[in-house]
């Protein structure tokens, strides 16, 4: 009875910021949604006196008819010892989660993310920087795929046209799981403020076929758009109190820079 409470408050959330206003207007361009044509580099960077390689992915379109690539596309990570019959962690290629972290906040569209060494919120920019949670990830084992999504200060991007992209990136990481390392049974989703939310979101409207025709609409993959698990840091979806809420839990925190 809670799961079904749940998932109709998320659903109805998306409904209220207007489910019919997603754009489906096509670029010339029909892109093609086989991961295994995609181009790579090879990179590394050092965590805890460890280097982590990864193949990195990077740029890739996940609708074969996107509205707007400089957000539809996706980012994916792949630890360098898969390629080699490695394991980390007690993963090996067939066996390792994927962690989709979104970048989206103030429900503004969002462009993938990338896993680095970053100094944390509040620090002076010569300070000890640390690994964000996609090199954190990638240490451990997993395989990283990072969405980015339309946002609502974009023409195309008013509800649910997150969402829908989301949904779109997930049914992507299904329709390549033969071909790429990683297990697509095993996704789980992440976001932060307004990215949690969506990642709530995400999880609780799985298959929902309300969003059928916009998936369609976009050329997204045939299949499935469940994840098996979800990461929601303070998701924002009672936005009448969103300013109070920010005011409690940062007040004195003056200095921000992104």
């Amino acid at each position: 009875m809670m799961m079904n409470a749940l998932n109709k408050t998320l659903l109805s959330v998306s409904v209220a910021l207007g489910l019919s206003a997603c754009a489906s207007v096509k670029t010339a361009d029909t892109y093609d949604l086989d991961f295994s044509k995609q181009k790579y580099t090879e990179q590394s960077i050092e965590v805890n006196g460890q280097a982590v390689k990864f193949r990195a992915y990077e740029g890739v379109v996940y609708v074969r008819n996107p509205v707007d690539t400089r957000y539809e596309i996706i980012n994916i990570y792949v630890p360098e010892a898969y390629y080699n019959g490695g394991e980390i962690g007690g993963f090996n290629a067939e066996t390792a989660p994927i962690f989709l972290p979104n970048q989206i906040g103030g429900y503004m569209p969002a462009e993938p993310g990338k896993p680095a060494l970053e100094g944390k919120r509040g620090e002076p920019e010569d300070g000890q920087k640390s690994p964000n949670a996609a090199l954190v990830a990638l240490s451990k084992g997993y395989v990283v795929a990072s969405p980015g999504a339309r946002g609502r200060t974009e023409p195309t991007g008013k509800a649910p046209a997150a969402i829908v992209d989301l949904k779109a990136a997930v049914r992507y990481l299904k329709a390549n799981d033969k071909v790429m390392p990683g297990n697509a049974e095993k996704i789980i989703s992440n976001g932060t403020s307004a990215g949690g939310a969506m990642s709530a979101l995400l999880g609780a409207t799985a298959d929902q076929k309300d969003y059928e025709n916009h998936l369609k609409a976009l050329g997204a993959a045939d299949g499935s758009d469940k994840v098996f698990a979800v990461s929601a840091y303070c998701p924002i979806t009672d936005l009448d109190h969103a300013d109070m809420a920010y005011e409690w839990q940062f007040n004195g925190i003056n200095d921000y820079k992104k």
